[in-house]
């Protein structure tokens, strides 16, 4: 239980936890008065978050603000953490630089694809979940390849995936698309990364 428990906390993850703790409760701040208060989805346009319009206009900045703002502060630090701690068991194999490129690239995508089917002025995507279910596909990987100690792995996993799926069960009935896309992109780029870094680095059965 010791060796599950014991986990390295890694500076690339710790460092996208702190920025989203920061830019969020700074947001919420500016946008409300209060550090933890709700904001509204159409006032975090104005702070960073994306839309198909923003994208095809170029303003490719907020594939990145997008991911560190929350509506809700509670939501927010519950990805904080799952940043920090997914992204640590991820950084210990696959290194800070592909840790980072899997949250910028899957968790942007995935932000950016997560307003399909919603109106305007609702239809902006925010937050750090995608990247955690991003995250959370490529630790998957490592785990079914026996780069990371399975026990811990599942746990952390279950810990980041759980929830979200299923708020998406209930409110929904499916995985909701941002979700569905981190975890495509997250377990392809798991692959590959896999693939070139880590192929014969294996735990015991």
């Amino acid at each position: 239980m010791r060796q599950i428990l014991k986990l390295s906390i890694k500076p690339a993850s710790m460092v996208l936890s702190l920025a989203t703790i920061v830019a969020s409760v700074w947001v919420a701040y500016d946008a409300t008065g209060s550090l933890f208060s709700t904001v509204r989805v159409s006032a975090l346009r104005g702070y960073g978050a994306t839309t198909f319009a923003d994208i095809a206009n170029l303003e490719l900045w907020r594939l990145i603000t997008a991911q560190l703002i929350h509506v809700k502060q509670g939501h927010m630090l519950y990805n904080a953490v799952c940043l920090l701690l997914v992204g640590s068991l991820v950084e210990s194999k696959l290194g800070s630089l592909r840790t980072l490129a899997i949250w910028l690239f899957a968790g942007g995508l995935a932000t950016y694809v997560s307003p399909i089917g919603i109106k305007a002025p609702w239809d902006a995507g925010t937050g750090a979940s995608q990247a955690v279910f991003a995250l959370a596909a490529v630790a998957l990987v490592l785990i079914f390849q026996r780069n990371v100690n399975r026990m811990r792995g599942a746990v952390l996993v279950a810990f980041s995936l759980v929830p979200g799926l299923a708020l998406d069960f209930m409110t929904a009935g499916y995985p909701k698309p941002g979700h569905a896309v981190a975890l495509f992109l997250g377990g392809l780029l798991g692959l590959i990364f896999h693939v070139r870094t880590c192929p014969e680095d294996r735990e015991p059965r």
